[in-house]
């Protein structure tokens, strides 16, 4: 009876020790998106070129061809992904994701799937992946601005604009995964 007590206890440890690694997990997150943000100003006309955004990190589910498919079609025919579409998927403005970019409306128009511009668009490629459990487009667009007590209350919509694209891709990998949060 008593191993039977002590194999519960165990298990309730290590749920614990689980949910408590992924909350520090996206707290380095966090700390990482702060970092970048401080070190990436905003582009206005004139100034010095951006500096190049980190590609998000690696998720177990970059490799499901299910995962994959379901956000092909926020991408080019030469395989790029594409703010245009990305803008029009979250429902904002080429300007407004422009912003966040830290680019100019004109230079995203002009060239939405540039090669500099995919390891920041990735981002959004994998928050997007949560369609896979939505019944479409407007419902995934409804998910971006309801707020959610797994991400301090706050919609996701507001995180992405405020720089946090790590975490929310972890968020979107957790929930896609199972993962406790």
């Amino acid at each position: 009876m008593q191993s039977g007590v002590a194999g519960s206890e165990l298990a309730s440890l290590l749920a614990q020790l689980s949910e408590e690694k992924s909350q520090i997990e996206r707290l380095l997150a966090r700390v990482e998106e702060v970092l970048r943000s401080a070190a990436t100003p905003k582009r206005r006309s004139g100034d010095a070129p951006v500096p190049a955004v980190p590609a998000p990190r690696k998720s177990p589910l970059d490799k499901l061809q299910g995962v994959m498919a379901n956000t092909a079609d926020l991408r080019e025919t030469n395989g790029n992904l594409t703010a245009l579409r990305i803008a029009k998927l979250y429902g904002v403005s080429v300007s407004q994701l422009a912003g966040w970019l830290g680019r100019t409306k004109q230079a995203v128009s002009k060239t939405p799937d540039a090669d500099s511009l995919q390891n920041a668009l990735s981002y959004f490629e994998r928050v997007a992946r949560l369609r896979m459990m939505t019944k479409g487009d407007a419902e995934f667009r409804k998910w971006l601005r309801t707020p959610h007590p797994d991400v301090e209350g706050k919609n996701p919509l507001e995180l992405l604009a405020r720089g946090e694209w790590q975490t929310m891709a972890d968020f979107v990998d957790d929930i896609l995964s199972g993962t406790p949060g």
